[in-house]
């Protein structure tokens, strides 16, 4: 049996902020919101590929908690997007006022990548693919 990636999933103290974050700067497309656990909302969201990403309301009771976004931390260390100019997308969130983590690096393979703190959080790496 072959798998792929259904979804990634976000808790986020508010959903319907984050959801929009996620519109705003990465083109995301809402497409359902729903009640899947009991008092939780799940917003569904397109984004561009075949992976969904959700995003939920904390469900009652839970912990506050929360974890710094870093590199090299354990568990789900990050997610990522492609991109086509590194440059001009880093320079349009840096603008927006989002925080870099990891300043745009070449890979020896000839790749590019950064990473960027997304709400709730969430580590997020840019990739633009090597030419």
């Amino acid at each position: 049996m072959e798998y792929r990636i259904n979804h990634v999933h976000i808790r986020a103290a508010d959903p319907h902020a984050t959801a929009a974050w996620y519109e705003k700067h990465f083109n995301a497309r809402i497409v359902s919101e729903r009640e899947v656990m009991p008092r939780t909302i799940t917003i569904g969201m397109e984004m561009g590929g075949q992976c969904r990403l959700n995003v939920s309301s904390k469900p009652p009771g839970s912990s506050d908690d929360r974890a710094v976004a870093e590199l090299n931390r354990l568990g789900l260390e990050h997610f990522g997007f492609d991109v086509e100019d590194l440059e001009a997308e880093m320079a349009r969130l840096t603008a927006a006022g989002i925080r870099t983590v990891l300043p745009i690096t070449e890979t020896p393979t000839g790749s590019k990548l950064s990473y960027i703190e997304g709400p709730d959080d969430v580590l997020i790496e840019l990739v633009q693919p090597a030419a």
